[in-house]
């Protein structure tokens, strides 16, 4: 009986949970059990499940949509082993990733959490998508982290409060490190982060909803963590983070946009020229994004003013 196995909530992604799916085949199925939490899916998922999800050691699950935080307690609920690996389903894991896996039992005996390095696709970050970077740690994003499953159940398991796929894995985190210890990082166990594209009407559509849900989940984990929330955010208190926010959302993603365009060595002329319209587009959203920022703040402001740091 495998003493770990790696755990995929996943929730309308299935182009991407194909490309998933297609790696664990490849280089993770003999080492390393995966299961599956379906989060509701409505779109393609349930057919690229069919087609690649009946391997031995795969299992799926099928819930009604809730959220990550609900989907990731599905699975350590139901863990069929001592520890239980998360990832995403826009990343990619090779062989490597999987043997560094399979030792982390016996590597990290007495912890009660494990975390891995992300790192993006080598190159610049082209305008308008979306990536994640953790190359040292200390971000504890669910990209790549490893629990002792009885240990985090002890603890709660995630708190289905963020109901945003948002702040939740800081949130654990932060509980990890406020009552059991610290989590050590694993810079050998890796996996790649490739960038993501935007869809700009959804962008635009969902802006305001979005940037509520975010700003509820940024007071929420400063609420839970007033004494360590500083660990894992460049501010002593989220009154910082949301202000600057404010101030500074369309600022640094202008300066990501121009950078890519006039600053990356060995961009042609053409590559900048097809730049031009994501960086547009990531122009114009986050601006949105940014006066919806400003207007919730406003709207919370009274919660947001008691919000001090220790």
């Amino acid at each position: 009986m495998p003493r770990i196995a790696l755990a995929l909530a996943t929730y309308n992604q299935a182009a991407l949970l194909r490309r998933f799916l297609g790696n664990y085949l490849e280089y993770g199925a003999s080492l390393i059990p995966l299961v599956i939490v379906d989060d509701g899916s409505d779109d393609a998922t349930r057919e690229v499940l069919r087609e690649s999800g009946t391997h031995a050691n795969i299992t799926v699950h099928r819930l009604a949509h809730v959220s990550a935080a609900h989907a990731r307690n599905h699975a350590l609920r139901t863990a069929a082993t001592e520890w239980l690996a998360f990832s995403d389903t826009d990343c990619i894991l090779d062989r490597k990733y999987f043997e560094a896996l399979a030792s982390i039992p016996d590597r990290f005996p007495g912890t009660a959490a494990v975390e891995g390095a992300v790192r993006p696709t080598p190159g610049p970050k082209p305008p308008f998508t979306h990536s994640l970077h953790n190359p040292t740690g200390g971000t504890f994003a669910t990209a790549n982290m490893v629990f002792r499953v009885r240990d985090i159940l002890a603890l709660g398991g995630f708190d289905e409060g963020f109901t945003v796929n948002f702040r939740e894995d800081t949130d654990l985190a932060l509980t990890i490190l406020d009552r059991v210890g610290e989590i050590p990082f694993c810079p050998d166990l890796v996996v790649e982060h490739p960038h993501i594209p935007r869809n700009f009407a959804s962008a635009l559509r969902k802006a305001y909803a979005t940037q509520d849900r975010l700003v509820r989940a940024e007071i929420r984990l400063y609420g839970k963590h007033p004494g360590s929330y500083a660990r894992v955010r460049h501010y002593r208190d989220a009154r910082g983070t949301l202000f600057a926010w404010c101030r500074k959302y369309f600022a640094l993603y202008l300066k990501e946009c121009l950078s890519y365009l006039f600053r990356t060595p060995g961009l042609t002329a053409g590559d900048r020229l097809r730049g031009l319209i994501p960086a547009g587009q990531a122009m114009i959203v986050a601006l949105l994004e940014q006066v919806c920022i400003g207007a919730i703040c406003v709207v919370q402001y009274g919660k947001i003013k008691r919000l001090k740091s220790p």
